[in-house]
């Protein structure tokens, strides 16, 4: 867009040479820039409308029910925060499980989370083909997890035309989402929402009620993330604290990504932990700069002010 901008502008000097440009068009583009103009600067102002369940000083909050980890408090997620300022995303969640993970009999000696899938598309995540979209991304931001993308188990960062992959039984975790509503009744889960997927039928719509997928096992490299500790996030002014969700422990983290680099428009957020006992999703928005098209509106506008 910039260098429409640039061009327009360049244009604008080659027009102002007395043998660049005939009268007729001179008119012809003072009668087109103000209706051009005015579309512009609707469209710049016109930002996406975000898509949320609770907005608190600039976070868009999703947050789970209180009781329904299955395994006690060190299993219970208890909110995912999405923050955006410019055009850096930002991540927080809130939580038993820390990003290193819990120590546990599971396939890497840990239980950690399994990875952010942020869903751009039109369609839902309830069959592992629709996890290869490429309006879908992941975010492997738990390097403790067992996601080793590509075969490697260092790599974090933002990922599409993802593989999703199932370790649940291996972390010590349910076969499938319907085992985890079924479960026991010392273990079974309270209310079955998973943040703004509100009812237990919002979840099986969405994710289908079968085999869950927590992580990535291949995806294409879009971008690195950074990762955020709890006294940055407190610099961004998160707080789980105002909707009674800050977990056992101060376990708050989250990673900052470069928004420039998914689509703009509403996403489904959305991460299980590797066993399935706990999981939340966020409905929220990428919304692209709004500036860049009123600045392209403002060239037009040079252009006939300088010939007049």
């Amino acid at each position: 867009m910039k260098t429409i901008i640039h061009q327009l502008l360049r244009l604008d000097v080659i027009a102002s040479r007395p043998a660049a440009i005939s009268p007729a068009a001179v008119a012809q583009g003072r009668r087109l820039t103000p209706l051009l103009l005015c579309g512009l600067v609707t469209l710049a102002l016109a930002v996406p409308e975000v898509n949320a369940g609770q907005i608190w000083n600039g976070w868009n909050y999703a947050i789970d029910a209180p009781t329904d980890g299955s395994g006690g408090s060190a299993f219970e997620e208890r909110g995912l925060a999405f923050l955006q300022r410019g055009q850096t995303g930002y991540f927080a969640i809130s939580g038993g499980v820390p990003q290193a993970g819990v120590p546990y009999s599971a396939r890497n000696g840990n239980v950690s989370l399994g990875d952010l899938f942020l869903n751009f598309s039109s369609h839902n995540l309830d069959t592992p083909g629709e996890f290869n979209d490429p309006q879908v991304f992941a975010i492997r931001f738990a390097s403790a997890n067992d996601s080793w993308v590509n075969g490697d188990s260092s790599q974090t960062g933002l990922f599409r035309s993802v593989t999703p992959m199932s370790y649940t039984t291996a972390n010590s975790g349910y076969a499938k989402l319907q085992d985890y509503y079924g479960a026991s009744p010392a273990h079974r889960p309270v209310g079955g929402a998973m943040g703004d997927l509100n009812t237990t039928s919002d979840v099986i719509s969405y994710l289908g009620d079968g085999v869950m997928y927590p992580n990535i096992t291949r995806g294409s490299l879009v971008s690195g993330i950074s990762v955020l500790d709890r006294d940055a996030l407190d610099d961004l002014d998160l707080d789980f604290a105002h909707f009674g969700a800050d977990p056992v422990g101060n376990r708050v983290f989250g990673f900052s990504v470069d928004l420039s680099r998914l689509p703009a428009g509403k996403f489904t957020a959305h991460f299980f932990e590797e066993c399935i006992n706990d999981g939340i999703a966020l409905s929220a928005s990428h919304v692209p700069e709004p500036g860049t098209l009123a600045l392209l509106g403002l060239a037009l506008a040079c252009v006939v002010t300088r010939r007049r």
